[in-house]
């Protein structure tokens, strides 16, 4: 799933690529964030499942930073980093950094919805809940793995620069291209000013 995500947002910069030559540069878009959230305890897809209750006691709290580069119509392509503390039974730091696409062409009235996905490499100092459990059956640590957070944000015409938004901070092994696991999946919610 991962490499077919990476396949789609390297064909989705080829393809926007000419367009962006030919027609004039959007303003560059910078923002910053905060979010937080629990870890769940199960794998990347049972996290969408809002409704259950499979949560861990451990949280994420994090920010980050974006800043879009291209633009074409209602794609973005740019860049995120961030920094976030996984708490609980144990304590861990993360960085992680990679590249951000966005589609922002949903509106409904003075509100607008938009999906966005993140994918890049994330590295932590310890692991923590049941990604501790995982990398112990693999036998060796996972301090490096992939990074996947797919989101959907939605923000109001009065005040476009705050927008609010609902992200899966996923770390895994990529299907074994790193390490075959699927670490730690966390439910999180977030604030973003734009400038």
């Amino acid at each position: 799933m991962l490499k077919r995500i990476s396949q789609v947002l390297i064909l989705c910069t080829i393809a926007a690529a000419p367009a962006v030559a030919e027609t004039p540069k959007v303003d560059l878009d910078e923002n910053i964030f905060v979010m937080g959230g629990p870890f769940a305890t199960g794998y990347f897809g049972d996290t969408f499942l809002f409704w259950q209750d499979h949560y861990e006691s451990n949280f994420f709290v994090g920010a980050g930073y974006q800043r879009f580069l291209y633009g074409y119509g209602s794609f973005q392509l740019g860049v995120e980093a961030g920094l976030g503390l996984r708490l609980g039974s144990r304590s861990s730091a993360e960085i992680w950094g990679g590249a951000v696409a966005r589609l922002t062409e949903f509106s409904f009235g003075d509100i607008t919805v938009t999906p966005a996905i993140t994918f890049g490499l994330s590295a932590v100092t310890d692991t923590i809940g049941i990604e501790t459990e995982r990398a112990d059956r693999l036998g060796r640590g996972v301090p490096i793995l992939y990074y996947l957070a797919p989101e959907v944000s939605v923000s109001h015409a009065s005040h476009p620069e705050w927008e609010a938004f609902g992200r899966i901070q996923h770390r895994s092994g990529g299907f074994g291209t790193i390490a075959d696991i699927d670490g730690s999946n966390a439910a999180v919610l977030g604030l973003r000013y734009k400038f």
